[in-house]
């Protein structure tokens, strides 16, 4: 039996998870929604993807403040547990990718890489964040707006920085220059 399922009603596109509604039927905008949890593993494994992630960035945050207040033992452990909640976090997006994929190819490429992280920096900026600061200016949350705003216009140039990169690389200009007197430094030895 599957403990939460979500619904997304195929009217207005909006998705609920809910736990188990047993015989009843979920409804949206007039109309029963659509069960779509097909393999309620994959998202329990980017829920736990998800919580790891944050988890290692909280604790190294914890660590920074354990550090300025002296207590170095401390830091260290919050730093510790920060690197193994990491690994967590890429076992757990690597098995979901195998799972989709149908492969071992866990990570793929980079020029699919890039095209994820694309897709990623759209979405955040052109409807996530906008949403965000909708609802934080409804709520009467101005610092909220103004926070959601202004990462939402970073993620723009998030977005083209992956698209230019995506650009050179599908050019096969990656490891070009039309400049003659460039300098080309090998960034382990230092060779020119």
């Amino acid at each position: 039996m599957k403990q939460y399922q979500s619904y997304k009603c195929n009217a207005c596109g909006n998705v609920v998870e809910v736990q188990n509604v047993g015989g009843g039927t979920l409804s949206c905008c007039g109309n029963d929604m659509e069960m779509v949890t097909d393999n309620l593993t994959l998202v329990n494994l980017m829920k736990a993807f998800a919580g790891e992630s944050q988890a290692r960035n909280k604790y190294e945050y914890f660590a920074k403040v354990a550090q300025k207040e002296g207590y170095r033992d401390i830091a260290e452990h919050f730093q510790r547990a920060a690197n193994n909640e990491k690994v967590h976090a890429k076992l757990e997006l690597a098995l979901n990718n195998r799972m989709i994929n149908g492969n071992d190819e866990s990570f793929a490429n980079t020029i699919e890489n890039l095209k994820l992280a694309i897709a990623g920096e759209s979405y955040e900026n052109v409807t996530m964040y906008p949403d965000f600061a909708a609802v934080a200016k409804e709520e009467g949350h101005k610092e909220a707006e103004i926070l959601f705003k202004g990462i939402g216009k970073i993620e723009v140039e998030h977005e083209n920085m992956f698209q230019m990169l995506l650009d050179r690389l599908e050019a096969e200009a990656e490891f070009t220059s039309d400049d003659e007197n460039e300098a080309w430094i090998c960034e382990v030895c230092g060779h020119v």
